[in-house]
């Protein structure tokens, strides 16, 4: 067994559980469970670590072989080993699934912070969106128009 593939063996099951975690990253984001978030935040960071160790781990395989990161897939080819490159090739897969698992609940976070900072400015009467709605009493202004929150 080549050494190599213990440490993506080991990085892809991290990559598998931080992939769960922001699964449920996710379905907390989108029912604004601040409880949940805080846990699930604690239980990424020592994933996080992990994953930080195991790209340490890596660049030091890299060092010894005398290559450099990004010619580590033509070495892992080179090696004819095809359950390293197996290995090699699942971990890359989970580790793009984490990433744009990252990405997408940072969306879902802008998006959640703009509907909340557009709620609250309708509610302040401020900003172009929410102007003359309601008075300085916070009655419905008498002006007419009338606006959907959704089109805030």
């Amino acid at each position: 067994m080549h050494a190599l593939n213990d440490i993506l063996q080991q990085a892809d099951q991290d990559c598998e559980r931080y992939l769960a975690l922001t699964e449920r990253e996710r379905e907390a984001i989108v029912q604004q469970s601040m409880a949940e978030l805080e846990q699930l935040l604690q239980e990424k960071r020592p994933l996080i670590e992990a994953l930080s160790r195991h790209d340490q781990s890596i660049k030091h395989y890299c060092s010894q072989q005398q290559i450099s990161a990004q010619s580590l897939q033509s070495h892992v080819s080179g090696l004819n080993d095809e359950a390293l490159s197996a290995a090699y090739q699942q971990f890359l897969e989970h580790l793009e699934a984490c990433k744009a698992a990252n990405d997408r609940n940072a969306r879902l976070v802008r998006h959640s912070q703009n509907s909340t900072s557009n709620l609250l400015d309708l509610l302040r009467n401020q900003g172009e969106s929410s102007q003359n709605i309601y008075d300085q009493l916070g009655n419905r202004s008498r002006s007419g128009v009338s606006r959907d929150l959704t089109k805030v």
